[in-house]
C-alpha cells in the first residue's frame, strides 16, 4: 500500500512539473519598420475634396524599437501554442502638406504599450501564428492631435513566424491596423482648415528576439 501511495505521489509530482514547464516566460526586444501612416483612401479624400488646395502629400516614418516581456503556453500533446506579450513600442513619423507652393510639416512620435496575443502551430523548431494587438498609446508630443485624443485605445492584427531553439527565439511579425480606428486631424494653415482622418496604426514589419528563463 505504501508503494502504491509513493508511486501516486511521484506521478503527481512529474505531472505538476510537466504542466509547469509548458509555461515559459522571458524577455523580448526588437526593431520596428513602419510601412506608412496614410492609406490610399486618406490621400484620395484630401485630393478630391474641393476645400483642400493641397498639391502634394509627403510622409516620412523613422524605424523604431520595442522591448518587454513575453510568455508562451504550450498545449499538451498537440503542436500548438498561445503567446502573450507586453511591449513598449516607439517610432516617429512626419507628414508634409504642400499648399500653393508652401509647405508645412507635422511631426508625431508614437509611444505606446502593445499587448500582442497570438495562437499558432509548431513544426519542430519553427512556428507560425496569428492574433490581435491591443494597444494603449501614451499622450504623445504631436503637431497633429492633442494629448487627450492621442491616448485613445487602439486595436490591430498581426501574422508572425519564427524559430525557437533552446531558450532563444527569433521572430518576424507583420502588423496592421483595423481601418475603422482613425484619428481626426484638424489643422489651420494660412486661413485654410485641413480636416482629414489618419489610420491610428501604421502597418509595420517587426523583427525581434527573445530569451526565455529557466523554469
Amino acid at each position: 500500500m505504501k508503494k502504491i501511495a509513493l508511486l501516486f505521489v511521484l506521478l503527481l509530482s512529474i505531472s505538476a512539473q510537466a504542466q509547469f514547464k509548458i509555461i515559459k516566460t522571458g524577455v523580448k526586444g526588437g526593431l520596428n519598420y513602419p510601412q506608412g501612416s496614410f492609406s490610399l483612401d486618406d490621400i484620395q479624400n484630401i485630393i478630391d475634396d474641393p476645400t483642400y488646395a493641397i498639391s502634394d502629400v509627403q510622409t516620412e516614418i523613422s524605424n523604431g524599437f520595442n522591448f518587454g516581456l513575453v510568455s508562451r503556453v504550450g498545449v499538451p500533446l498537440i503542436p500548438m501554442y498561445v503567446q502573450g506579450e507586453a511591449l513598449y513600442t516607439q517610432f516617429s513619423e512626419s507628414i508634409t502638406l504642400v499648399d500653393n507652393g508652401q509647405s508645412i510639416t507635422m511631426d508625431n512620435t508614437i509611444r505606446r504599450l502593445d499587448f500582442p496575443i497570438t495562437a499558432g502551430m509548431k513544426m519542430g523548431p519553427a512556428y507560425a501564428g496569428l492574433g490581435a494587438t491591443p494597444s494603449i498609446p501614451f499622450a504623445n508630443a504631436s503637431d497633429m492631435w492633442d494629448d487627450q485624443t492621442q491616448a485613445n485605445f487602439t486595436w490591430g492584427w498581426h501574422l508572425s513566424a519564427g524559430l525557437k531553439v533552446w531558450r532563444l527565439m527569433a521572430e518576424v511579425k507583420y502588423e496592421g491596423g483595423f481601418g475603422m480606428l482613425a484619428r481626426d486631424v484638424d489643422y489651420n494653415y494660412n486661413g485654410t482648415d485641413y480636416n482629414f482622418s489618419l489610420d491610428s496604426r501604421s502597418n509595420q514589419l517587426v523583427l525581434s528576439v527573445a530569451y526565455f528563463f529557466e523554469n
